[in-house]
Formats: structure tokens, sequence, C-alpha cells
């Protein structure tokens, strides 16, 4: 992953940790050294912090190794210095399945929580001096009890994207089509985020973000599932695109450029004795002309490893795993034998037509 830490893998997956991670612990340690806090003190945050992480990686494998009980694999899970994400392949339509995977990541939480609890009371704690209680080798594991039992209840707040979101849709689609339980939910939580910025502005500032932040993955979880519920029941072969660019794999870098200039055209097939061996896109075309010259064969700035699609897949799955693995555009086969191109802006076109055919 792009500029990320790779930490290692369980079970077939991969776990990084992004660069912006390091920001955290870096204004961590200025405002308190700017605080005159002592360093004892700044250690002990820091392996707090560290510790919350842990956690939340194993929040998000709960969700990870339940999801691949039912076949769905997970690219990987990310962290971030606002949480963890688990990138699944898809999520599951079966609602069963679906409530067991989201509520999967609180209930590793709720298990650390009852753990901790139990350590904190083999420690001897004493939780009358909680209010003046600061981290130190006892009071940590109370501390990081706390947090998980927060972040249980904090995901299962009723709104996308928190898990709570996906549990109350989960609910709501076993007795009605799945669109129709996305709107509500997902209107529950904007609801619910709106009275989260209303509330933040005349006590927590916090507040209004994480309101703008539920409003926002409300909105486009609604808007995700009602383009896949367009998607339902076609084919790859129903927007597939037979007629498109082509460059040669030596030809100048000059040559993609003057295609792009002179059409429409974004991307372009690249061939090899008649054989398509890649893409190249207007962004490859514009990094190769930066890191190189107008003469760099094509081949060298083409993606040779572009995403290889069957004509009989659904293009609801065609579309998540374009979507999944960050391709513009695939190469469709049928039997190993190459019929032409699949765009994401094709298929954002196509939910466009059927939308205004709907309404």
């Amino acid at each position: 992953m792009k500029f990320s830490l790779y930490l290692g893998k369980y079970s077939g997956i991969k776990v990084f940790i992004h660069w912006t991670f390091s920001l955290l612990l870096l204004w961590i340690i200025i405002s308190n050294v700017r605080s005159g806090t002592p360093w004892i003190d700044t250690g002990w945050t820091i392996i707090f912090v560290l510790l919350i992480f842990i956690c939340v990686i194993l929040h998000e494998f709960g969700h990870a190794l339940t999801a691949q009980r039912y076949g769905i694999q997970t690219r990987d899970i990310i962290l971030l210095p606002i949480g963890g994400l688990a990138r699944l392949e898809k999520l599951p339509e079966d609602p069963k399945q679906e409530l067991k995977v989201a509520i999967a990541g609180p209930l590793v939480n709720v298990v650390l929580f009852l753990l901790l609890s139990i350590v904190v009371s083999l420690t001897g704690f004493d939780l009358n001096l909680l209010e003046e209680a600061k981290l130190n080798g006892n009071s940590i594991w109370l501390f990081l009890a706390s947090a998980n039992l927060f972040l249980a209840l904090f995901n299962l707040l009723p709104a996308f994207p928190m898990d709570g979101g996906r549990v109350l849709r989960a609910l709501l689609s076993t007795g009605m089509p799945r669109i129709k339980a996305t709107e509500i939910a997902g209107g529950i939580g904007q609801l619910m985020a709106i009275a989260f910025v209303f509330f933040g502005l005349f006590n927590n500032p916090v507040l209004v973000l994480i309101g703008i932040f539920i409003f926002l993955g409300a909105q486009a979880e609604v808007n995700q599932t009602k383009q896949s519920s367009f998607l339902e029941g076609y084919k790859v072969g129903d927007v597939l695109m037979r007629k498109f660019p082509i460059l040669a794999f030596d030809a100048p870098l000059q040559k993609a450029v003057d295609k792009l200039l002179e059409g429409q055209a974004v991307h372009f097939v690249v061939v090899k004795e008649d054989t398509p061996i890649g893409i190249l896109s207007r962004e490859g075309i514009v990094l190769g002309l930066q890191q190189g010259d107008r003469q760099t064969p094509v081949e060298k700035v083409a993606d040779q490893k572009p995403l290889k699609l069957e004509i009989s897949l659904p293009l609801q799955d065609a579309f998540k795993k374009m979507t999944s693995e960050n391709k513009k555009v695939a190469l469709v086969y049928e039997a190993n034998h190459f019929l032409g191109i699949l765009d994401q802006e094709n298929i954002s076109e196509f939910i466009m037509v059927k939308n205004a055919l709907a309404q």
C-alpha cells in the first residue's frame, strides 16, 4: 500500500499503518512538551495510544475474519489516525450475514473490555482514585478497558458509516428490500448527525465534526446502495465498449500525447502483436512525461497488470471489483478471447440513464 508501512499479516490479511499515523504521535509529543508535561507521562500516553490502535486492529479483524467465513476476502487492514479500516471485497447482502459481520467488531471490543476489567480487578486498582488517576503502569489497564467500552458503544450508534448503521440495515432488511432498509437507516443516521451538530455548536466543537462525518457517511452509503441496485441483473457485456483507442507498446509517449489532445479518450489499450498487454491512462501519460521524456516507450509507463473480467460476470460484481482495486478500466474477455473494455465512467453513465428511466 502506497505511503504505508507493512506490519504483517494474519490469515492472509495484510495490515498496514498509514504514514499520517506518525503525525498523531508527533502531535502528542509536541503538545506535551509545550505544556511542560514530564517525559515519563508523555511516554505512557504514547504507549496508551499504541495499545488502543492494537485494539482497533483486533476490532477490524473481527469484521474481516467473520466475513471470511462467508467467502468474502479482505484486501487489507489499514490504520489511520482516526481509526482502522478493513477493506472487504464486498459486504454480505444476506441480512443475517451482514449482521454478524457488522457486529463482530464491537463484540471484540466488548470482550477486550471484560478481559481488561478482570486485569484491573487483579491489580487491585482503587476506583476511588479514578478522578485523580493519571496514566501509569497500574491505571493504563483501566483506561484501556474504558476506551474499549467507548469504542464498542460508539460503533454501535445506529448511523452509517459506523457498524451500528449496518446492524440496523441488516435488521430492517429481514422485512423489506435492502435499498429501502438503507434509506431508512441512512435517514436515522442523518437525523442523529444533525443532533450532534446542533448540540456541538453550544457545547463541544468535536461533536460538530462527528456530526458532519456521520451525515456525509450516511449519504454516501445510500448513494452507493442505490447505484448497486441499478446494476442488479445486468452483465459486463451489457456495458461493454467495443470501440476504444489503442497504442502500440513500442510507440513513443508523444504518440499517446497526440491522441490524448486530439480526442476525448483518456484511457488507451496498449497492444503487442494485436494482443492487449496493458492500459495507459491520462494520469500515466502525465507521470511518464514528468519522469521521462516524449520518446519514452509507451510500454514503460503503461499499467501492465490490468484488471481482467469475464463478459458474463454480473455488472454489480465487476463495478465493486474495479472500485476495490482502484481500476478505472478493465479488459473484458470471453474464454480468453479479448472483446473490449469496461470503463467506470461508462458504468456511471449507464446508472444515470437507468435512474432517469426509473424516475
